[in-house]
């Protein structure tokens, strides 16, 4: 059938056919499109409002309050919610494609999706409904002023954030997981060797090895090279896991105390924060 034959009268599809994998990825991929439209509509409506007055929006949008916790939760919905989604499913499917092997845990990987669906959803509704508006910052400083925002707020976007960290180094492990397991193609390699390929080390060792006129480390790599650019990328992101999801959880215990009535403001927790980490 041609491409207008399809877009006009559909395909012959069947998801009953779709395997535990091709599931899982397709509502991954779902959440993520979801998402995307809604990172669209906010966009939109930014700058709508940033053409003044003569905007067709009502009043509120204009509001200050409003327009911030916007702001805030656009980046969180269009990198987390919709992009980390994309390329998390993409790479969930690609791995055990390209290593020909199964991939650890599909339940694991519906578990990440779910996650990060969840925890976009109350980052959203944090900006939503209590109008949080720390901008997107998650690093430093940190988004912990509650003298400007709502706690309650506040405490909904980080554990929404924190929830999206969780989903993530879940999808880590996964692929890590999946990438090491001994079987299939894969069965004669050992973890030593494994690993060198997903760092690339031994095209390295091939050239070190040829220089000084030695046989070859490895004739051909364990990993492929698009497996060893998902594995090395994965390296990164699972830091930025770590230091985001800390740095929520620091917030989140700031945001609690001072729900219990400790008063702590910014400069007290800068202060903390400095001595205990960075001094």
């Amino acid at each position: 059938m041609s491409f207008a034959d399809n877009l006009i009268n559909g395909t012959d599809f069947d998801h009953t056919k779709l395997n535990a994998l091709q599931k899982v990825t397709l509502r991954a991929v779902v959440m993520s499109f979801l998402f995307f439209g809604l990172v669209a509509i906010e966009g939109m409506i930014m700058r709508l409002v940033q053409t003044g007055p003569s905007n067709p929006l009502p009043d509120m949008f204009s509001h200050p309050a409003h327009y911030f916790s916007i702001m805030t939760a656009h980046p969180i919905v269009g990198i987390f919610g919709s992009t980390y989604q994309l390329v998390f499913a993409a790479f969930m499917f690609l791995v055990p494609f390209l290593t020909k092997k199964p991939l650890y845990s599909v339940k694991l990987a519906n578990f990440v999706w779910i996650m990060i669906t969840v925890g976009t959803a109350l980052a959203w509704l944090a900006a939503f409904v209590w109008q949080y508006a720390p901008l997107y910052t998650l690093y430093w400083p940190l988004p912990a002023d509650t003298k400007q925002f709502h706690i309650i707020g506040g405490i909904v976007f980080i554990v929404g954030v924190a929830l999206i960290m969780v989903g993530t180094l879940g999808f880590i492990y996964n692929i890590y997981a999946t990438i090491f397991a001994r079987v299939g193609v894969h069965a004669n390699k050992t973890t030593k060797e494994l690993l060198i390929s997903g760092f690339g080390i031994d095209g390295m060792l091939n050239l070190i090895n040829k220089l000084r006129g030695k046989p070859p480390y490895t004739k051909e790599p364990a990993l492929a090279l698009p497996v060893v650019a998902i594995f090395r990328g994965t390296v990164d992101t699972f830091l930025d896991a770590l230091v985001i999801l800390g740095a929520g959880i620091l917030v989140l215990v700031f945001l609690i105390a001072d729900l219990g009535g400790l008063n702590w403001d910014v400069s007290t927790i800068d202060a903390l924060l400095y001595k205990n980490f960075f001094w």
